[in-house]
């Protein structure tokens, strides 16, 4: 049997209360491209493989948060009898995550599955009463609410906005492009700038513990995956330690560049959990579709050729 795990970590507990909920979203404005401008590589690639890993480790960690979304939701239960009718349930929720900052202005990306509730989304009369999002870095206990910009639960993908002025100085990464629209075997293994072999860093918040890194290869540089409606998701498959909590945090290469959002596991009765991430260039194709919400002035991408 196999089992598709979203990994991040989730509480629910039930209440009874009616209570609405309205949302209004605005036009944002980014006023530097995601992803670093002058983007500094680390070129001295006669540096062993330790001090390698420590160093893009390093950048990683300090533009990689900890995310933790809190819900209230109602939705309406019917109930028989001779006093035949509906109530309304309301419930608080919880998960945890991770996120990433893509840009000096405070825009960070994440799983959608991370800040919503797709598997309750259809319950009857679903409505979001309220939804917190709050981040905080390593080993620090001050926290900054976020605010949505948008998310694609078909993606698994969510764009996030740390409060204006919030932060100074904001680390942030790039990602790597991975493959060129315009080749003739776009969206084909052949395509893909990645190795089978190649190592990578995985960092995130594994199991709510907070944010630790993991090392591993790209077991297959793309994979698909079909939903119920027979459409086809694009991963890339490592075989770096990926728990619950991981979800939303970058998959890099060895130096520090991103080149997948780590998403889901599998978990079948024959093998080892499987990890899988969202490969950069989705991501990027996403970032791009959002011009009636975001704008972005460049795609400053990370086109090094050099990727192991």
């Amino acid at each position: 049997m196999k089992t598709i795990k979203k990994i991040s970590i989730f509480i629910l507990s039930l209440v009874l209360v009616l209570t609405l909920v309205g949302c209004q979203q605005a036009t944002q404005t980014i006023s530097t491209a995601y992803g670093l401008d002058n983007y500094q590589t680390i070129s001295d690639r006669n540096l062993s493989d330790e001090d390698l890993t420590i160093l893009s480790t390093n950048r990683i960690m300090s533009s990689t948060v900890e995310i933790t979304s809190n819900f209230t939701f109602s939705y309406s239960q019917s109930f028989g009898g001779f006093f035949e009718g509906s109530r309304t349930i309301t419930n608080s929720a919880s998960s945890k995550g991770t996120a990433f900052f893509i840009n000096s202005d405070g825009y960070l990306l994440t799983n959608a599955h991370v800040i919503s509730l797709e598997k309750y989304e259809s319950l009857p009369d679903f409505k979001y009463v309220e939804r917190k999002i709050s981040i905080n870095f390593a080993e620090s206990s001050l926290t900054f609410n976020v605010s949505i910009i948008d998310y694609d639960q078909k993606l698994d993908l969510a764009l996030l906005k740390i409060e204006d002025n919030a932060l100074e100085n904001i680390q942030y990464l790039k990602f790597y492009n991975l493959t060129d629209p315009a080749h003739s075997s776009y969206k084909t293994e052949s395509a893909i700038k990645l190795l089978y072999g190649q190592s990578v860093l995985v960092v995130g918040n594994a199991n709510g513990y907070g944010i630790s890194v993991t090392k591993g290869i790209v077991s297959a540089p793309l994979r698909y995956f079909s939903d119920s409606n027979n459409q086809k998701t694009e991963a890339i498959q490592i075989d770096a330690a990926v728990n619950s909590g991981n979800s939303g945090g970058p998959l890099s290469n060895m130096y520090g560049v991103v080149i997948g959002v780590v998403t889901f596991k599998v978990v079948t009765e024959t093998s080892e959990s499987l990890g899988y991430a969202i490969p950069a260039n989705v991501v990027i194709n996403y970032l791009n579709s959002l011009e009636n919400k975001v704008t972005f002035h460049t795609t400053n991408t990370y086109n090094d050729s050099y990727t192991n």
